[in-house]
Formats: C-alpha cells, sequence, structure tokens
C-alpha cells in the first residue's frame, strides 16, 4: 500500500505530514495491519515569489513612514497579520498555481515525485493519495481536468493510473482512496469548470471495489466545505464519498462565541482550524477507516469506549476518581457502547457527588471520575452527548424513572 501526501498553502517544511505519518502507523500496528509506504510530496518551494512580493510591501511601507513620520504604519496596513496569514498565503498560492507556467512547474515536481515513489515500490499495486487545501485542488485538476496541452505533467500522472489510462506500457497502480482535508473545491471548481460526471467515469474503471472518498471538513475552517450533493451521487455509482466533519476550539474563539462575538471567534479559530488536520486526533482514524474500506472500531473493537473517555476527561470539574470507592454506589444509568467495547456507569454516592465509571467488554475500569456539586449539570450533560452520538439506548437503573434523571 503506498500513501501519497498532496500539501496545501503556506506549507514551506518538507516534514509537514509527519505527525499524520506517524500516527497512522501507530494505529495500524495496533489493529495488525502492515504499515504502508508514505511519501510526502513537496511542491512549496516553487512560489517563493510570495516572499519577495512581501518584502516589496515592506520596503513601500518603510519608505512611506519615512516620508511621512506622523502615519502609524500598524494603522495604514490594517489587518497585517491576517494579510500575512491565512488570507496572503491562500489567495497567493491559488493565484501562483493558475499562472500557466508556474501551475505547469508545480504539476511537474508532483508527477517526477508519485514516479519516483512507485518506482521504488514495484512490489505494490495500490495508491492513495491524501491532500490538503490547495493540494486538493491542484489534484483535482490533474486527474480530471481537460485544460492542459498535451506536453503537460498531467498527463504523466495520468499514465500511472489504471483508472485513467488502461493503454500505458509502464507499471501501473490503482487510485484505491482519496481524501480530501480542508478543501475548497467546490469553490474553485467555478473557475475551473471541471464536470464532476468525469469523477463518475474514474471510479467506474476500478475493479470491482468502489473508489473511497474521504472528504474532511473542520467546523470552524473557512475554506473546507462539503462535496457530496455537488457530485450527485447514487447507488449505481462505483464511488463512496463520505463528508466528515471535526471539531476542535481554542479557548478565545469559545469565550468569544459565548459572548456572540462570532466574528472574533472566527479570525481567532479559521487560521488554526485550517492547518490543524494534520495533528487532529481524529484524522488518522478517519483516513485509515477510508483506505481499509471497514471502520477500524470494528477491528479494533474500543473505537467508542476510547472517544467517550476522551470526553468525559474534558468536562468542566472533572476529577479523577484514584479509589474507585463509588463504584457500586446508586447508579443513574447505564449506557452500552454500539461496538460492544464497554460500557458507562453513572452514579451517585452517599454524599451526593456524581461519579462516571468507563467499563470495557471484560468489566474492567478503564476510567473513573468524579466532579463536585457545582459541576453536576456539566457531568450530565456529558452523559447525555455521549448518549445521543455515540451509545445504545440507556438501561436504566433500578428504581430510577428514567435513565438520566438527576
Amino acid at each position: 500500500m503506498l500513501i501519497f501526501f498532496v500539501h496545501g498553502v503556506a506549507t514551506r517544511d518538507v516534514k509537514y505530514a509527519d505527525p499524520l505519518k506517524t500516527a497512522i502507523k501507530e494505529q495500524l500496528i495496533k489493529i495488525g495491519a502492515a504499515p504502508p509506504q508514505f511519501y510526502s510530496c513537496f511542491w512549496g518551494n516553487a512560489l517563493s515569489d510570495l516572499d519577495r512580493m512581501w518584502n516589496c510591501i515592506d520596503q513601500d511601507l518603510k519608505t512611506l513612514q519615512q516620508e511621512h513620520t506622523e502615519i502609524d504604519i500598524k494603522d495604514t496596513l490594517r489587518y497585517r497579520e491576517f494579510r500575512e496569514g491565512l488570507l496572503r498565503e491562500f489567495v497567493g498560492d491559488m493565484f501562483m498555481y493558475l499562472h500557466q507556467k508556474r501551475g505547469f512547474q508545480i504539476r511537474k515536481k508532483i508527477a517526477e515525485q508519485l514516479t519516483e515513489f512507485i518506482q521504488e515500490h514495484p512490489q505494490e499495486n495500490e495508491l492513495h493519495i491524501i491532500s490538503h487545501s490547495l493540494g486538493s485542488v491542484i489534484f483535482w485538476d490533474i486527474l480530471f481536468s481537460d485544460r492542459f496541452e498535451p506536453n503537460d505533467p498531467a498527463f504523466e500522472i495520468r499514465s500511472l493510473l489504471q483508472n485513467l489510462d488502461n493503454t500505458s506500457q509502464t507499471k501501473q497502480f490503482y487510485l484505491k482512496s482519496i481524501t480530501t482535508m480542508g478543501s475548497p473545491i467546490l469553490f474553485f471548481n467555478t473557475m475551473l469548470g471541471i464536470d464532476p460526471n468525469r469523477v463518475k467515469e474514474f471510479a467506474a474503471r476500478n475493479q470491482n471495489s468502489c473508489l473511497k472518498w474521504l472528504n474532511i471538513i473542520h467546523s470552524s475552517d473557512i475554506i473546507a466545505y462539503p462535496l457530496k450533493s455537488s457530485f450527485s451521487i447514487d447507488s449505481s455509482d462505483k464511488i463512496e464519498l463520505k463528508d466528515v466533519y471535526i471539531t476542535d476550539s481554542n479557548a478565545i474563539a469559545i469565550a468569544a462565541r459565548f459572548i456572540g462575538q462570532k466574528e472574533v471567534a472566527m479570525f481567532s479559530d479559521a487560521g488554526k482550524a485550517h492547518a490543524e488536520y494534520w495533528s487532529h486526533t481524529k484524522t488518522p482514524d478517519l483516513i485509515i477507516d477510508n483506505i481499509q474500506g471497514v471502520e477500524k472500531s470494528e477491528i479494533l473493537g474500543h473505537q467508542y469506549l476510547k472517544t467517550s473517555i476522551e470526553y468525559l476527561q474534558k468536562v468542566p470539574g472533572m476529577t479523577i476518581d484514584q479509589m474507585k470507592l463509588s463504584m457500586n454506589s446508586k447508579q443513574i444509568a447505564t449506557l452500552n457502547f454500539p461496538d460492544r467495547s464497554g460500557y458507562i456507569s453513572y452514579v451517585v454516592n452517599f454524599a451526593g457527588i456524581h461519579c462516571v465509571y468507563v467499563f470495557n467488554e471484560i468489566n474492567i475500569c478503564q476510567f473513573a471520575g468524579y466532579v463536585g456539586w457545582l459541576d453536576n449539570k456539566n457531568l450530565k450533560q456529558a452523559i447525555e452527548l455521549i448518549e445521543t452520538i455515540w451509545c445504545l439506548t440507556p438501561t436504566p437503573a433500578q428504581n430510577s424513572s428514567s435513565g438520566l434523571i438527576a
């Protein structure tokens, strides 16, 4: 199995995918699967003009201040951090790619690196592409666009894939899955004008399997959007496309939303969210599900248990119960995990303290915690959310009229 990473905007470090590589490898080893071969494609050095552009802007501002000493440069060109960050990098990189000469250079770099990767592993026969941000747009363009001249490197890449070219005399691979993260394909395709039916035609060339396409969207990422409806996929198409949302927020963004300052929350959260896919704790499991064609929880059998523990650990006021003295106290509810990995016991002890215990499938306690009286509501809400999202219908405790009545 070959996994080929393609980075997006504002990436000047060739080690951009290392955290995700490590996490995927560790998770596959845990479930007894052979780790894949990885390659981090890098084309970011083709966009060095952006740095020179900003240096020129700084020089112009410096000259202006020398000529008009009373001017506050920070007020003259406002929102410098935003301009030089997400907006500058994303818009700048995208326009650089759409430039005929520079786009050709980027596709040439990708074609050379993919060819090298494949030649180094002639015994492999399947390829998985994981792309981020602008990288997803570039590969969308490479695989499906009809705007290129015959000598464009895009055709070198297509010749390596049986899904696109079954006449090539060179060693070929099946593209088994695509993962897009933080992808703006939906919007940039209004410029590229690629017919989504090309994806269906591509998937139809797969042998006896569907093309697996996972599109990961961070809820705070203003660049990323869902794709499924725009592709108009139905049951007869040999493509399985999933739009999956992940959520994480920094403290400033949470506080800003709480007081109704949505714009402040967006500026605080959006840039971090767009870059977070490479290190987000959910990303490896989602990718493994996609490339394996089966949910890891079905293999490992503990995904819901682990996810619930991670969530409970973050409940405000939660304290780890080292002694586990209240395990046999009055139960409020028992929640069973649908993957049969275990269950949650929600109890109240003799002092009115609310406690939670998470057991695995052989009744060994994996997590024990409690909250003070002031935080009872926080734990109750957490248990209700876990019940709604991750658990089967709760089993009410004896003498309890409702499973979650505190």
